[in-house]
C-alpha cells in the first residue's frame, strides 16, 4: 500500500470508538469531499500565535494525534458550523475522546460572513474560561481561524488590535483580503477606527452597544473578481 493510500484508509486511533470501517468510510470523505487531500499532502496550515496558541486547518486523525503529542493541547477549538453527523466533525469528536482533550465546537461564524452580535459576545465572554493550550481550526485555517485567534490575541494575550488583525493575511495563512472573505478584515478595520475614536471603550463593550452587522455588510466592497477564487476553487465554508 502507497502512502496516499494508508492516509486515505485511515489508521486506527488507540482508543477509538469507531469501527474500523467507519473509520474507512468517514477518511475517505475527508480526504477527498473535504479537500484533506490538500490538508495532509501539502500544507496543514499548522500555526503557534502565542504561548498556547496554534491555529489550523482541519486536522485529519493522524495529524492531531502527532500534534498533540508535540504541543500537548488542553483542547480543540471547531469554528466550522457544528455537523454531528458529518465524517469530518465524527472524526474529530472520537480522536479528542481518545486522546482525552476537549472537543469545543463553536456557532455563528463564516468565512465570507459577519457573526451576529450574540454569536460574537457569546465567544468573547466564553474566551476567558477556555484552557491554557488550545487549537483553533476551521477549514482551510485562513478566514475563521484568523479572525478567531485575532479576538484570542486581544482579548486573552492583551495584543493591540490592530497588531493582533495580522492573523489575516495572505502569507502564511492563506487569507484573501480582497475577495468576500475581507469581510473578516472589515470588521477590523472598522472596530479599530471607532475605538480610537472612544479612548476607553474595550472591544467587547463596543460589540454590545455600536457593532451593526447589517451596516457593515452593505458597506463591505470587495474585489468580485476575486470571488471565484475563494468561492470555486478554494472552496471556503
Amino acid at each position: 500500500m502507497d502512502g496516499t493510500a494508508a492516509i486515505v484508509g485511515g489508521r486506527m486511533i488507540a482508543g477509538s470508538s469507531l469501527s474500523r470501517e467507519e473509520t474507512r468510510r468517514f477518511r475517505r470523505h475527508q480526504f477527498w469531499t473535504d479537500h484533506g487531500i490538500f490538508r495532509e499532502l501539502f500544507y496543514a496550515n499548522l500555526h503557534e500565535v502565542a504561548p498556547g496558541l496554534f491555529r489550523s486547518a482541519q486536522p485529519a486523525p493522524w495529524q492531531l494525534q502527532r500534534w498533540q503529542a508535540m504541543h500537548h493541547f488542553d483542547a480543540v477549538l471547531n469554528i466550522r458550523a457544528p455537523a454531528p453527523e458529518e465524517p469530518h466533525f465524527r472524526l474529530e469528536q472520537d480522536t479528542c475522546d481518545a486522546l482525552a482533550i476537549r472537543h469545543l465546537p463553536i456557532h455563528g461564524f463564516g468565512s465570507r460572513d459577519l457573526p451576529r452580535r450574540e454569536s460574537l459576545l457569546a465567544f468573547l465572554d466564553q474566551i476567558p474560561t477556555l484552557p491554557p493550550r488550545l487549537l483553533v481550526h476551521c477549514k482551510s485555517g485562513a478566514d475563521r481561524a484568523g479572525f478567531i485567534s485575532t479576538l484570542l490575541l486581544h482579548q486573552r494575550y492583551a495584543v493591540p488590535l490592530e497588531e493582533a488583525r495580522a492573523q489575516l493575511r495572505l502569507w502564511p495563512y492563506g487569507h484573501i483580503r480582497h475577495a468576500n472573505t475581507g469581510i473578516l478584515d472589515w470588521f477590523f478595520t472598522r472596530a479599530v477606527t471607532e475605538l480610537a475614536q472612544r479612548p476607553g471603550l474595550n472591544l467587547r463593550t463596543w460589540v454590545a452597544t455600536d457593532y451593526d452587522r447589517e451596516e457593515m455588510l452593505r458597506s463591505f466592497r470587495p474585489w468580485y473578481r476575486l470571488d471565484w477564487l475563494t468561492d470555486r476553487i478554494l472552496r471556503r465554508e
